[in-house]
């Protein structure tokens, strides 16, 4: 028998429900929606992936995108996805079975010149492949995982959505194959993005605040499970075979089902079980350039772009920093000539929808915030960037002192990582050291950053619980932040040796003791957070 898995009412999407994570179908996470809690975010390129590739497209691709906010107002209020969800999915079923003559996101028959396949551990990120296995990997490409039906689907929507650059295997059927392979790949195309994901209170919420307000629908837009043979032109082609093309973006359904990759999985039974274990990889899709209607991710703007180049750019998160070092670019939601940077298109529409008064101004809204480094001129995934944090709906007006607080708190807590880092420099001078290099060893102030993140956290919260309250919550704030930064100052300060407090010359005839040091930081402490008074009265440190 043919192997099918059936992704309508095949159990496969993870969400979050009753407080518990567990598999539900299509159907029941468009029909339930409303009833559950959310997507789960154990794997956030997976999570991303459903939403964009399955969840957002369907629903559009059913119900149309919302032509205005009243529109939107209204699908916002009935509190659940329309009836016409399920009729879709029952009419689209074929369209939507893993295997099979069409298989889902896939091209069938696909295959190389010499039938060769690769291991499925190609479609994870966090696996091992090629010549980047370790020594003592507990796996080798001769003995691939074998993932269940639910697992690959998965694998291939985030595969489409961030695979790897480089050389990809050249598929039979593709006119631009040359000795076997295609080259000049890019990533997939949300690799480049720092990718911003709104959060409802459950899956319903989180659908609407990620459906972008669309007046004039794009023409011959569609899904990618809606393309048809006959779609095929000379410079569109069918992502059911295996030749591709680069192209403009027809419009929101095609970019949020881009196929990025000409993909085929390889069915097994094991165990009376389907299983999948090897696949095959070719080149996919090539966007000619980024729309500036993607909706997940912020832009920055080039000062001098190069000729034909756009004007600005998608703005990528940086590795190693929380998501709420990044604040400054998502609450950019002012569109003046002027502005550096400019928020994600959703989180700029959920600010028009604030203003409007059609979202209230307390929703708990949470910001999931995902991005990948790649190595090796962009051929392995060197790290997966995720991170969630509250996002008060008032910071999103751009004259609201919850805006204004927010970024002070930025700045200041940056403010005191640099004042940190000085601390490190300067009682290692004075024990007659060199200042650290700044991309060697570990830094003070570098280390006590992460401490804020909680602090932060609890900021976030407060404002979203009650905006109002922006004088309460900076004092809190800079109370605490005064608190840590002593604090994950003391070691540092208590591990230097006693000769260090005597002091000596350095080499340009400067004298530094690690007294004058420890001064030096308390008062700079006091100083960003405008504590000096507070911290005399009451006896801090």
């Amino acid at each position: 028998m043919e192997a099918s898995f059936d992704l309508v009412d095949g159990e496969w999407i993870p969400v979050v429900d009753e407080g518990g994570a567990r598999e539900v179908s299509l159907r029941c996470a468009l029909t339930r929606a409303h009833e559950l809690n959310g997507l789960a975010v154990d794997n956030p390129l997976e999570m991303v992936a459903v939403l964009r590739q399955v969840l957002l497209p369907v629903y559009l691709h059913a119900c149309g995108s919302p032509t205005d906010d009243r529109e939107w107002r209204r699908r916002w209020t009935a509190g659940r996805l329309d009836e016409a969800m399920d009729d879709y999915l029952s009419d689209h079923r074929d369209r939507f079975d893993l295997f099979g003559l069409r298989p889902f996101a896939q091209v069938a028959g696909l295959r190389t010149a010499k039938d060769e396949t690769k291991p499925v551990s190609l479609l994870i990120a966090a696996a091992a492949t090629g010549n980047n296995v370790p020594l003592f990997a507990s796996r080798t490409e001769a003995d691939p995982p074998a993932l269940t039906c639910a697992q690959a689907a998965r694998a291939v929507l985030a595969t489409q959505c961030w695979d790897t650059a480089a050389i990809k295997s050249g598929a039979v059927g593709d006119p631009k194959v040359k000795g076997g392979k295609t080259t000049g790949n890019p990533t997939g195309p949300l690799g480049g993005l720092g990718v911003v994901i709104p959060v409802g209170r459950n899956l319903f919420e989180t659908i609407l605040l990620n459906t972008s307000i669309h007046p004039q629908p794009r023409e011959h837009d569609r899904p990618q499970w809606a393309a048809d043979e006959d779609d095929d032109r000379p410079t569109d082609r069918w992502p059911g075979a295996a030749a591709w093309s680069r192209r403009p973006v027809r419009g929101i359904l095609d970019l949020l089902t881009w196929q990025a990759r000409r993909i085929r999985l390889v069915p097994e039974t094991v165990g009376g079980a389907t299983v999948v274990r090897r696949v095959v990889v070719a080149a996919g899709d090539r966007v000619d350039q980024l729309p500036e209607y993607e909706p997940h991710t912020a832009w920055r703007r080039v000062d001098k772009p190069k000729a034909g180049d756009p004007p600005n750019r998608p703005v990528r998160h940086v590795p190693g920093r929380a998501a709420w070092r990044g604040l400054e670019p998502l609450l950019a939601t002012r569109m003046d000539a002027g502005e550096s940077v400019t928020s994600s298109q959703l989180l700029r529409q959920l600010n028009i929808l604030r203003a409007r008064r059609i979202v209230a101004r307390d929703l708990p809204v949470q910001v999931v915030t995902v991005g990948v480094e790649y190595g090796n001129q962009s051929a392995i995934v060197e790290d997966v960037m995720a991170d969630r944090i509250p996002l008060p709906v008032a910071a999103l007006n751009p004259e609201s002192p919850v805006r204004k607080l927010l970024l002070d708190v930025v700045a200041e807590a940056e403010a005191l990582r640099n004042a940190g880092n000085r601390l490190g420099d300067d009682l290692r001078q004075a024990v007659g050291g060199d200042k650290l290099p700044w991309d060697k060893g570990q830094r003070v102030g570098d280390s006590f950053i992460l401490e804020f993140t909680p602090l932060v956290a609890q900021t976030l919260r407060e404002l979203q619980r009650d905006s109002q309250d922006v004088e309460g919550a900076q004092q809190r704030w800079r109370r605490e932040a005064l608190r840590v930064a002593f604090e994950a100052a003391e070691p540092v300060l208590s591990s230097v040796p006693a000769g260090a407090f005597l002091g000596r010359i350095r080499h340009d005839g400067v004298s530094t003791s690690a007294s004058v040091a420890e001064a030096w930081f308390r008062g700079t402490v006091r100083k960003i957070l405008n504590l000096q008074r507070e911290a005399t009265m009451t006896g801090a440190i």
